[in-house]
């Protein structure tokens, strides 16, 4: 199989991300001649010295025609990624439109492939979520193109990643954890895939190249099955923390989850926990990697357990001192 290297050029959209960030610093290890686009600004340090940065918006053409031009693959993980955020048409306009006018501008310019990032949340075994809703809807444009030999596509969906920099429901479950604040959870408890962000990367290296891998839609996980509360029990293990003999009863936990989302949506909070924190936490969310695993030679590396340690210690270090 042929691999992405130093005489490649790719884009990366997204790239200050938490997964984009990642991703370019595998590029660039294996050679590869990085282009970045974001709506930010390139931080600073040798992984943005290294790399040719576009900033603007994913709907802007003139700054997509320049950003595509001589790339032979695309990387597209910008997103409105918050799946319980107020302003729905800002999250299809970035998660749709924004898609449509990358692809034109990826089609006009001659990218071999599109290697598109979109989400568990859009598989038909799932009620969808205006977020779900949005990400399949992109993933019927691009893999439309592909059908029609505009373009090639492969299509990761991914469950909720782990590792050093993670955001999301997974990190605020392990913030509570250590500040004492969340109540023990109910068993039995929901089971989830999770997948490592090192596994997820290599994973969409694989997409790029893999012939088998266009016109597809890959499920990537770590292969594993988790529990909420295996997890919470994991994450007071390693923070040396004693195991409650009590558990929440669970009509308590909706009863919370329901006063947090009306105090959420009085206040307009971003992403308040609410009764969408209470389905994650009850609602089985398990998917298989076997697909990408016996087409693309996919072989996940990394465990929850693996990352838990310098999570913590991330996240430990992330807190403010005393003043």
């Amino acid at each position: 199989m042929n691999l992405l290297d130093s005489h490649h050029t790719v884009l990366v959209t997204g790239a200050t991300g938490f997964i984009g960030v990642a991703l370019t610093r595998r590029l660039l290890a294996r050679g590869c001649q990085v282009r970045t686009l974001s709506r930010r600004p390139a931080e600073a340090g040798p992984d943005a010295a290294q790399c040719e940065h576009f900033q603007g918006d994913l709907r802007d053409a003139n700054v997509l025609v320049s950003a595509c031009t001589g790339v032979d693959t695309v990387f597209h993980l910008a997103a409105y990624a918050h799946v319980n955020q107020h302003d729905l048409e800002a999250m299809r306009a970035t998660n749709v439109d924004g898609t449509r006018a990358l692809l034109a501008a990826a089609v006009a310019a001659g990218v071999r492939r599109i290697v598109f990032f979109s989400s568990s949340l859009a598989a038909d075994k799932i009620e969808l979520t205006a977020y779900g809703s949005a990400k399949r809807d992109a993933e019927e444009l691009l893999l439309a193109a592909a059908h029609a030999g505009q373009i090639e596509v492969s299509c990761l969906r991914s469950v909720s990643v782990y590792g050093l920099g993670m955001k999301g429901n997974l990190l605020t479950m392990i913030r509570l954890i250590s500040r004492g604040l969340l109540p023990p959870l109910p068993t039995p408890s929901a089971t989830l895939s999770l997948v490592g962000l090192g596994d997820l990367c290599e994973a969409a290296l694989l997409a790029a190249v893999a012939p088998a891998a266009n016109g597809s839609i890959y499920t990537v996980t770590d292969g594993r099955t988790y529990t909420v509360k295996g997890i919470e029990v994991s994450v007071r293990r390693a923070l040396d923390l004693r195991q409650p003999r009590w558990q929440m009863p669970l009509p308590l936990l909706w009863a919370g989850a329901a006063c947090l989302e009306v105090v959420g949506k009085l206040l307009r909070l971003q992403n308040a926990p609410g009764l969408r924190s209470y389905r994650v936490l009850t609602t089985d969310s398990v998917f298989s990697c076997e697909k990408i695993q016996n087409e693309l030679g996919y072989n996940p590396a990394a465990t929850f357990a693996d990352e838990l340690p310098g999570i913590l210690q991330q996240l430990q270090r992330s807190r403010p001192g005393p003043a």
